[in-house]
């Protein structure tokens, strides 16, 4: 087996021709170690990647059957299926009676593991399995009346509160748990009452040994704690450890990742439709022979090129849920210059007051209508090449929110801002149906000012 053992980790292993050659001595004892516990003995190493060990020896008992009808030599064991050998592996201590998934026979087994050392290093572990069934339930030391925290004194709080709680006294040992604490340790696979078992089996990181009141995170197996030691020195008890099981909190912050995630790619690609629909609008634009045909065309890529606004907006600020309405309100007017407003045009363009956030759906409604009023100022307020400022204002209030758009144009005739062209239709709409708002339009001689309102 030993030159088994040598292919093994010299092929999926970075330990050294020393290393390999101590762990080929361990080897020569498997047999008797394997007679004497009466379990399956192996020898598992950590593979070169750290996301897996390998068994590079093994020895079956002689004197009672094994749990395993084949051999398990050279096969990759998952850190989940055996949380004992993890454990000894990431704290290099040893570790007493923990259940893990036996593999390729998926049945259960009780494990104890034992740190290999090397000149001062870490290389493999000792495992001994039993199968669950055979595995004899160790018996706490702890007399009946101290087994856990009583009803009769204050820390009956212990009991009905979620986290698990432990105390362990100067002799380094369980004295006090509460069913929480129990119910904990069973899931993490052990087999044994923790009550009077050593705390450096119940450990969860080797900092443990240093309390300092703070909290600190494991995974271990499939489970995510959060765990804080704290000093008491009296009564005979040295610390209480506190354990808070996140495994379920730790999963739902995964999924919205990958939600956010696939939210994030989702508006990337309909980004990139709506470009390119806009594209085709523009070409068709480009290419029509009529002016009333180009105008409508022109309108209706600036509207599909606005709804793009928020979906860049989220992209650019990385958000998921509320946008930067003054960031929003600054896209509109890029977009507006770059394709709605030639170099022969003396129109500025300007966006001023405060910022606030908003929701996606908000943002695209608001992107909507705004670029719907600079758009039909730019069309209708500067006739014949002339010059003149249109400002976007953003004005917050404690009750609700203020949008104007205000020009220094040539002003609109009043039955117009009275009418319901598509344009001023749509921006109607748009406010009353999707923003809960009031639109008023002033115009005279020295201008429009179009103003709505909204409760963000």
């Amino acid at each position: 087996m030993n030159q088994i053992t040598r292919i093994l980790c010299q092929k999926y292993t970075d330990l050294t021709d020393d290393e390999i050659s101590y762990l080929e001595e361990y080897n020569k004892t498997l047999q008797a170690l394997a007679n004497a516990a009466q379990a399956d003995v192996f020898i598992d190493c950590r593979s070169c990647t750290g996301k897996s060990a390998i068994v590079v020896g093994e020895a079956k008992p002689q004197t009672v059957a094994s749990s395993y009808s084949k051999p398990l030599l050279g096969m990759p064991m998952n850190w989940l299926d055996e949380p004992a050998m993890e454990r000894s592996f990431r704290l290099g201590v040893p570790t007493i009676g923990r259940k893990a998934v036996s593999v390729p026979e998926n049945g259960r087994v009780v494990q104890t593991v034992e740190p290999i050392f090397f000149e001062g290093r870490l290389i493999a572990v000792l495992i001994y399995e039993k199968k669950a069934s055979l595995a004899p339930e160790v018996i706490s030391s702890v007399p009946d009346g101290d087994r856990s925290f009583q009803a009769g004194d204050s820390q009956w709080l212990a009991q009905v509160i979620d986290e698990a709680v432990l105390l362990v006294d100067t002799g380094n040992m369980v004295c006090a748990c509460n069913s929480a604490a129990r119910e904990l340790y069973r899931r993490l696979g052990y087999v044994s009452d923790i009550l009077g078992m050593s705390a450096a089996n119940i450990l969860l990181d080797v900092e443990g040994a240093e309390a300092d009141g703070g909290w600190r995170e494991i995974a271990t197996g499939d489970c995510v704690l959060r765990y804080r030691q704290v000093e008491l020195e009296r009564d005979n008890i040295r610390y209480a450890l506190v354990i808070q099981d996140i495994t379920e909190l730790r999963r739902q912050e995964k999924e919205a990742r990958l939600q956010a995630m696939a939210v994030r790619e989702l508006r990337h690609r309909m980004k990139n439709s709506i470009q390119l629909l806009a594209s085709l609008l523009r070409y068709q634009e480009e290419n029509a022979a009529l002016p009333e045909v180009q105008s409508v065309l022109r309108d209706t890529a600036g509207r599909i090129l606005s709804l793009n606004i928020t979906l860049e907006e989220a992209l650019a600020q990385n958000a998921q849920d509320e946008l930067s309405l003054r960031g929003v309100l600054e896209r509109v007017r890029t977009n507006i210059l770059q394709n709605s407003l030639g170099p022969a045009r003396p129109v500025t363009i300007r966006v001023c007051g405060d910022d606030l956030r908003v929701s996606a759906e908000a943002a695209s409604a608001i992107s909507l209508v705004v670029n719907e009023l600079v758009q039909n100022a730019v069309k209708h307020a500067f006739p014949a090449g002339r010059a003149g400022v249109i400002l976007i204002e953003l004005i917050k209030t404690p009750l609700f929110s203020r949008i104007s758009v205000r020009d220094n144009g040539v002003g609109m005739d009043p039955d117009r801002a009275e009418g319901d062209t598509l344009g001023l239709g749509l921006v109607r709409t748009m406010v009353r149906e999707k923003l809960n708002g009031e639109l008023t339009i002033q115009s005279d001689k020295g201008g429009t000012t179009v103003v709505f309102d909204f409760i963000a």
